[in-house]
């Protein structure tokens, strides 16, 4: 037993004397045992007792209470704490796991002392708190109303208030934010169990409270990310976390009523991801935040993060027209240098050969048929020495400057993108793609998810236009994130886990991107041939016209030097005929 004070019963001094029998000591005694034997010793080794009251009556109730649980059960692993209000000026906090915790108190004000709420204001873990109350019949309800306003404004969604009235009968109440027919976060005591002879009458002590909100409205903050996460004119909700959203709803049964969305869409602005955890951050003015939102160390000192629902991948992205054969690498692209040298000895025989031209001219077609490009890089390590330039968003880089192996990619000359929506990384790389054309720029690739490249390739109907690097950059969690000691955690977790197992999340994710489609034999091409696409017919067609002029020149100086030729023979064959004549 861990004793954090000093509370040794039998040399303690109290005045103010005990007035209750033995047997009603006894049968309260018995309720608290059988709750720690059924529930706190079912779920944990150990739990933690805190004793705060204000008046000498129920103190001394409250030793004889323990002092009998010491007698009757010999396990019990406890952390004991006592809370003096007498000595509050030097009161220490006393540090440990608060997760079970059996208060006992005898009044709201006594509560209100202990300050639970800052033991576990940090803290994702879904706490227990049974509250023995021992008041004055009088002043029962009204204290008990004051306790579960008070563990509904600081997120303690399992407390429970046991009280003992003046003819010794033990109930047991608790309240319920979302029942039905009555208005949301109510916290109007609700009797929920009873001791009577010597059994509870179920051991239900915790019942569940958020598996049915009764249509209460949960308000989110949300950010416009395609493809995972849009609003339509009609406050439909698109996109992979739109229906996940969609489906928490409909399985707890709550509305969704959403906060600054209304604002994006005027503006045609989107939040960054840190302005919106920000803003879910300041005065919990909204239950949950999602829209594309990772998973990252730094929320976590201020934010609680539901069980992260996809995973999704950041790929290098490059676009293939600025890796397309130009027309004279076309020509020569059939055969490899070696066979060229050998056909150019045998000239002839190229010229002549009708299954060596007729396998140039397949080879062309099977070319120009399947859109062949150059050597495109097969990893991230090609991609740097290659010289490539990275295009991403702000964020993108952060999450690199992590990493240690991927430092190496900003080291790179890069193009940082204010926003972080991927279709303005997408344009920003088609611009400087086209400058590259131009050759005033190195090849550029794009750093952005896999899902949102394949929806905008989809919705942009450019089947073919991109290519993926084998190596994936990292993996990034998406997770939904909640305010700090959210009361709406564990179910959220439970149910995001259900439906991630069943595989609703990836058949989602199959529906709104299409990987047959992005890769399709129906490639992506320019709608007007450009110049750069017809060097080769010119170089071609000026080295044929270049051999015909010399040819043509070569014609006429041998016809212009046999003329000439002539002339001089023909005189004298005449001399030598008139010679022979004589």
């Amino acid at each position: 037993m861990n004793i954090s004070s000093l509370l040794h019963f039998e040399s303690m001094k109290y005045s103010g004397a005990q007035t209750q029998a033995a047997a009603i000591n006894q049968f309260v005694a018995s309720a608290l045992r059988l709750f720690i034997e059924d529930f706190y010793q079912s779920l944990a080794p150990a739990f933690i007792v805190i004793l705060s009251c204000r008046r000498p009556s129920p103190l001394n109730f409250y030793r004889n209470i323990m002092q009998l649980l010491y007698e009757s059960v010999d396990t019990m692993i406890i952390q004991l704490v006592h809370h003096n209000h007498n000595q509050s000026q030097s009161r220490q906090r006393i540090e440990g796991p608060r997760t079970h915790n059996l208060l006992l108190v005898d009044s709201l004000d006594a509560l209100l002392d202990i300050e639970i709420h800052t033991y576990t204001a940090q803290s994702d873990a879904s706490e227990y708190y049974f509250i023995f109350l021992q008041q004055r019949d009088a002043l029962i309800p009204q204290d008990m109303r004051g306790v579960f306003a008070y563990c509904w404004r600081h997120q303690l969604i399992n407390c429970n208030v046991m009280t003992q009235s003046s003819g010794g009968q033990v109930v047991l109440h608790t309240y319920f934010p979302y029942a039905a027919h009555h208005q949301c976060g109510n916290t109007v005591p609700t009797q929920i169990n009873q001791f009577a002879n010597g059994e509870w009458q179920h051991r239900d002590f915790f019942p569940a409270k958020l598996r049915n909100l009764q249509q209460c409205p949960l308000v989110v903050l949300a950010r416009r990310v395609l493809p995972f996460f849009d609003v339509d004119g009609r406050q439909q909700l698109r996109g992979l976390e739109g229906r996940l959203l969609l489906e928490l709803a409909k399985r707890m049964n709550f509305s969704i009523s959403f906060r600054g969305l209304q604002e994006q869409q005027d503006s045609h602005t989107t939040w960054t991801e840190q302005q919106l955890l920000q803003q879910l951050m300041q005065d919990r003015i909204a239950h949950l935040a999602i829209g594309y939102v990772r998973k990252r160390i730094q929320y976590a000192a201020n934010l609680t993060a539901v069980f992260p629902h996809y995973s999704n991948k950041l790929v290098s992205c490059l676009l293939l027209n600025s890796h397309n054969l130009t027309s004279l690498e076309i020509w020569f692209f059939p055969f490899q240098t070696v066979a060229w040298l050998f056909l150019l000895l045998f000239g002839s025989w190229l010229c002549f050969t009708l299954v060596v031209r007729a396998m140039y001219s397949a080879l062309l077609y099977l070319i120009l048929r399947y859109h062949v490009h150059q050597a495109l890089p097969r990893s991230l390590v090609e991609l740097v020495e290659r010289g490539y330039t990275a295009v991403m968003s702000r964020i993108t880089m952060q999450d690199l400057r992590v990493v240690s192996s991927l430092r190496q990619l900003i080291s790179l000359r890069s193009v940082i993108v204010a926003s972080e929506l991927d279709d303005e990384i997408l344009r920003r790389l088609d611009q400087c793609s086209e400058e590259a054309l131009a050759g005033t720029h190195p090849h550029f690739f794009g750093l952005l998810a896999q899902d949102a490249l394949m929806h905008l390739t989809q919705r942009g109907h450019k089947a073919g236009a991109y290519y993926i690097v084998p190596q994936y950059v990292l993996e990034q969690q998406l997770a939904i994130y909640l305010p700090k000691h959210s009361h709406l955690v564990v179910q959220f977790d439970h149910l995001v886990m259900s439906i991630r197992a069943v595989g609703l999340l990836h058949y989602w994710a199959g529906q709104l991107a299409s990987e047959q489609y992005f890769r399709s034999t129906f490639l992506y091409r320019e709608k007007s041939i450009r110049q750069p696409d017809l060097w080769g017919i010119y170089v071609i067609a000026a080295a044929l016209y270049f051999c015909s002029l010399i040819v043509f020149f070569w014609e006429l100086i041998s016809v212009r030097w046999g003329r000439t030729s002539s002339k001089r023979i023909k005189p004298l064959v005449f001399f030598f005929n008139r010679t022979n004549l004589k």
